[in-house]
């Protein structure tokens, strides 16, 4: 059968050039299975600002890598699903997949990880309030990642203030949302006034408006005026001036989640002032945000519970930006980068 994928044909720093970088190979595949292997058609896959430093990390002439949906259409006797199951995995922008699902350990990057093992979804827990996509964003990795800093790490009280870099994405706009549900006056940055009208009516108390390459001081003067009493609970998505302007606006006791550095991993920016002397001060708190730590049967349930009756109860909004077919992936990616304002929420290719 013919399968395609998308390959990585060059390693390009920075903001990607998604012609250069990617290249569509189809192949003819005599499909035979192993008795544990199974052949998956892919569904949704995901892109996201990370698959950069995957990008860059994955052999050329490699199949790029990505969160994806699949359904199996066929599977060996010792496979991990069966046919007709749904399951969501680390798949890639491939058409088709053959694999056991096993865990895979990723060693070629600067930190080895492993993806975990391929999950079946439960039917049962998606529906027209939490369509299948949903696997991608509320229910999946994102959502694991914003409602795990907030319930296993970052404690929110009421009155505290937060500030959210690149709020407007599917992570930011979640624990922005989360944390005004818990009480704290929330401020996010964003990169277009669109996206900030947006994250007001998300419930946001205040916006700060910042592209890459802004004037520093610009930005602290306006984190300044949103933060008037400082900040309590930073969730970092940005890093560069952002975070070089939060960082000494940290109150005592403060609490810091690295979830992402836009401006060191795309941006390419590698110095800044020493930032040292204001964690020691206010004896703040910082923590790298993995979400994969926390992908385990139990939080998924907790998350479908818990953020999932949130979503229900009309407590939070999520946002989709679908795009569609096969050729169309390396193009939905780039506009992560190209054609930010017309983004909101997860971004997904429906295959």
């Amino acid at each position: 059968m013919k399968i395609a994928k998308w390959v990585v044909r060059e390693h390009v720093e920075g903001v990607p050039d998604v012609d250069r970088v990617y290249e569509k190979v189809v192949e003819n595949v005599d499909v035979t299975l192993a008795p544990d292997e199974m052949l998956l058609r892919t569904l949704y896959v995901s892109v996201d600002p990370y698959l950069q430093g995957i990008a860059l990390d994955t052999p050329l002439g490699g199949h790029m890598g990505a969160d994806s949906i699949m359904e199996v259409v066929r599977a060996g006797p010792r496979a991990a699903h069966r046919v007709g199951d749904l399951v969501q995995g680390f798949g890639g922008w491939r058409t088709h997949v053959v694999s056991t699902g096993a865990p895979a350990l990723w060693q070629t990057g600067t930190f080895p990880m492993v993806f975990p093992a391929y999950r079946r979804l439960d039917p049962g827990w998606y529906d027209d309030a939490l369509p299948l996509p949903t696997a991608l964003s509320v229910m999946g990795g994102p959502g694991m990642t914003a409602w795990g800093t907030l319930s296993k790490y970052m404690t929110v009280s009421p009155g505290e203030t937060l500030v959210v870099s690149g709020a407007s994405g599917a992570v930011g706009a979640l624990v922005g949302q989360l944390a005004a549900l818990a009480g704290a006056r929330v401020v996010g940055t964003t990169s277009s006034p669109d996206k900030a009208d947006y994250l007001t009516g998300l419930g946001f108390d205040a916006v700060v408006v910042y592209r890459h390459g802004d004037d520093t001081d610009t930005v602290r003067e306006a984190l300044v005026r949103a933060a008037p009493d400082g900040v309590d609970r930073y969730f970092d998505n940005l890093g560069g001036p952002v975070t070089d302007a939060v960082f000494p606006l940290l109150n005592v006791g403060s609490q810091v989640a690295v979830c992402w550095q836009w401006a060191t991993q795309v941006g390419n920016e590698t110095t800044g002032p020493r930032l040292l002397p204001y964690l020691m001060f206010p004896r703040a708190t910082v923590r790298g945000i993995f979400s994969l730590e926390w992908f385990t049967e139990e939080n998924w349930q907790s998350l479908h519970t818990e953020l999932g009756g949130r979503v229900r109860r009309g407590e939070i909004t999520f946002d989709h930006t679908v795009h569609r077919g096969f050729d169309s992936i390396p193009a939905a990616y780039g506009s992560l980068y190209d054609d930010r304002a017309a983004n909101r929420g997860k971004v997904l290719v429906e295959l």
